[in-house]
């Protein structure tokens, strides 16, 4: 759910350079540091706003929300500039302007991800509620998971299907001085008897 937010915001570094003259590191220490941290302290956002403004990984990511906090970083005179600022920012406002369409995605995506824990909650409970197009190596992971113990291998009837979560292990070559890591696969033969889900 949240790499699909992610995929929705923009890199912070080329949100900042929509602003001229700004020392571009010390603004996205600006940016972390008033997401994160709310300062300066005229800068207040909701637990929910902080997690949706500023992403920080190897490359720190921006919403909409976060443009607007850099915005009014900028306004404040928080930013370091090279020269004097430029007050009309069109670009940086037009990155703004989406905030709407954002908030619109991520409610989308979280109702989305409700919609499957609820579906899920359901399979669990009753697994031959299943439809067969649901069947994958994840659904048959959790609820083998859920009704059988986390560490349980054998069957399950899913959706009318016998569906199969087994360990294996390679062969082991006479020079392993250790035993190869098992591997989890979860699957089930379809109508026509064709094995799907993990490879074999």
């Amino acid at each position: 759910m949240l790499w699909d937010i992610r995929a929705r915001m923009k890199p912070a570094l080329s949100i900042i350079d929509l602003i001229p003259h700004v020392h571009r590191t010390p603004a996205l220490a600006a940016l972390r540091r008033a997401v994160q941290e709310g300062r300066p302290a005229t800068l207040r956002l909701s637990a929910e706003d902080r997690e949706l403004a500023f992403h920080d990984a190897t490359v720190q990511l921006t919403s909409p929300i976060g443009a607007r906090v850099l915005k009014a970083l900028y306004q404040g005179g928080h930013l370091k500039l090279k020269k004097p600022g430029i007050k009309p920012l069109p670009a940086l406002d037009a990155y703004i302007a989406t905030e709407d369409e954002f908030r619109a995605e991520v409610a989308r995506i979280w109702a989305s991800e409700d919609a499957k824990r609820l579906r899920l909650t359901e399979i669990i409970a009753d697994p031959a509620s299943a439809r067969p197009e649901e069947l994958s190596p994840w659904l048959i992971d959790k609820v083998m998971s859920a009704r059988l113990g986390h560490g349980a291998y054998g069957e399950i009837e899913i959706a009318g299907f016998t569906c199969h979560r087994t360990l294996t292990y390679p062969p082991i070559a006479e020079s392993d001085r250790f035993r190869p890591e098992g591997k989890v696969t979860c699957w089930w033969l379809d109508s026509a008897g064709n094995r799907q889900g993990d490879p074999e």
